[in-house]
């Protein structure tokens, strides 16, 4: 199944006159909100076992609203396996909400050496944040874009595309296939590679 051209949404509200901080806290929040129900559009029908879905973002959300849309939808997550090629600041508190509240036991994430060289601030609050939770992040040469998802019953869903975690107004493709096989062939790559460079930044401070 494929879905096009998501419906235009107008995010925010004007300004009050008597609080001027509360409009941009409420636009931002609005904001949100608008994205995850995009996002949640575009989820309306899950692939069942062996179907793979196919579909258009419009480039107005993150591809990380897609994923809390989607774990909203399944459930408990047991693991969720992200390779990004980037990022931001909005999508971290996202991953770590998702840990947060439970809804997602254990998140590995794995984004590229050059998004590291050029966000040094962002990836060392990644890796406090992860670390204080005992979950795994690491940097390499690494162009790929693919969510693995574990969920509590048993369901293993892999998603596929050109989108990194956060939008860059472009319209972005995925294919998100329910398949053990794909998720469990993915989840082993990625994990190989968070398993051989999650220590290179102590290597860095030490050398």
């Amino acid at each position: 199944m494929s879905q096009f051209n998501a419906p235009r949404t107008t995010f925010g509200r004007g300004p009050t006159a008597d609080a001027l901080p509360v409009p941009l806290l409420g636009k931002a929040a609005d904001h949100r909100v608008a994205m995850l129900r995009q996002a949640g559009e575009v989820l309306a029908v899950l692939p069942g076992p062996g179907e793979t879905l196919h579909a258009v973002m419009t480039g107005r959300y993150d591809l990380m609203h897609l994923i809390s849309a989607l774990v909203g939808q399944l459930g408990t997550v047991e693991s969720l396996t992200i390779a990004t090629l980037s990022y931001n600041g909005r999508n971290l508190a996202e991953m770590i909400a998702l840990l947060d509240s439970g809804a997602v036991k254990s998140l590995t994430l794995l984004c590229s050496a050059f998004f590291r060289d050029h966000n040094k601030e962002l990836w060392e609050e990644t890796l406090t944040d992860f670390r204080e939770r005992g979950q795994r992040a690491a940097a390499a040469r690494c162009h790929a874009k693919v969510v693995c998802l574990h969920t509590a019953d048993g369901r293993k869903l892999s998603l596929e595309g050109s989108a990194n975690l956060r939008t860059n107004s472009n319209r972005e493709q995925f294919a998100l296939t329910d398949d053990a096989a794909v998720h469990d062939w993915h989840a082993a790559w990625i994990g190989a590679l968070v398993s051989a460079h999650e220590g290179d930044d102590e290597k860095e401070s030490a050398g």
